[in-house]
């Protein structure tokens, strides 16, 4: 099983990240490579597309409001990895700023496992420098 986890401080307040990262539906909002988001299933279904056009399919396995906390499962998708998981969590720092964590776990199939990986934590590590860059330039 491979993992992958990124995280990053963001200057505001756990209720402000949270009303952004904490929407199932919201990734184009701040992750450049997702152009269009929608749901279906009661809302525990996300169909995505890629900027260059492939639909990604993903289920909303727990989501917790009050950790600021959710997890998804991917159905499916161009990559190419099995048993994917993924865990998106917000944690105040009691200072007023908060700790943004973007994780993962799956099973590469029929590809370097290193190289998917790595594709994994740049598409991370874009998206919540991404995501801080929009939430620090608002008030």
């Amino acid at each position: 099983m491979n993992e992958v986890r990124v995280s990053i401080a963001i200057e505001r307040p756990i209720e402000q990240v949270w009303s952004l990262l904490g929407g199932f539906d919201w990734l184009p909002r701040w992750l450049s490579v997702i152009v269009s988001s929608t749901l279906s299933d009661g809302g525990r279904l996300r169909h995505l597309k890629t900027a260059d056009g492939a639909i990604i399919v993903e289920r909303l396995l727990t989501f917790d409001e009050d950790q600021k906390q959710y997890t998804y499962a991917l159905l499916e998708g161009p990559s190419p990895v099995i048993d994917y998981v993924g865990t998106m969590s917000a944690k105040s720092d009691g200072q007023g700023s908060t700790l943004v964590s973007w994780s993962s776990t799956f099973l590469v199939k029929d590809a370097d496992e290193a190289e998917v990986t790595r594709l994994f934590e740049n598409l991370y590590c874009e998206g919540l420098e991404h995501l801080k860059n929009i939430i620090e330039s608002t008030n």
